[in-house]
């Protein structure tokens, strides 16, 4: 298996099947891969590449994944794309989230 920093490399990669060679080990990793996948996030990216790892935070899910999209969405610097991307991964987690929380993410998605 190819390593943490390879994977991330290949993620970023413009190839459609290496990028998504690389997205479907890290699901594979599953939680096992969420401090490594949070750690990478903090370190800072490019948008396109912040989104891919945010869709893949979501899709893995659990308490660390939910803390980090919480925190995405909600601070006032994040960029709009990421803070969509965020906000779609916390909705794939809606039945761990309280249903005000959820119809207020879904309420936001239709205001923008």
């Amino acid at each position: 298996m190819p390593t943490f920093r390879t994977l991330m490399k290949q993620l970023a990669s413009l190839d459609t099947a290496e990028h998504n060679t690389a997205r479907d080990a890290l699901l594979r990793m599953d939680e096992d891969a969420m401090d490594l996948l949070v750690a990478e996030y903090d370190a800072g990216m490019p948008d396109k590449l912040a989104v891919s790892l945010l869709n893949i935070i979501g899709e893995i899910g659990g308490y660390e994944a939910l803390n980090l999209l919480g925190d995405v969405y909600y601070s006032h610097d994040t960029r709009s794309a990421v803070k969509a991307a965020a906000r779609l991964a916390l909705l794939r987690n809606a039945d761990t989230l309280d249903p005000q929380q959820v119809a207020k993410l879904r309420q936001d998605a239709t205001e923008n």
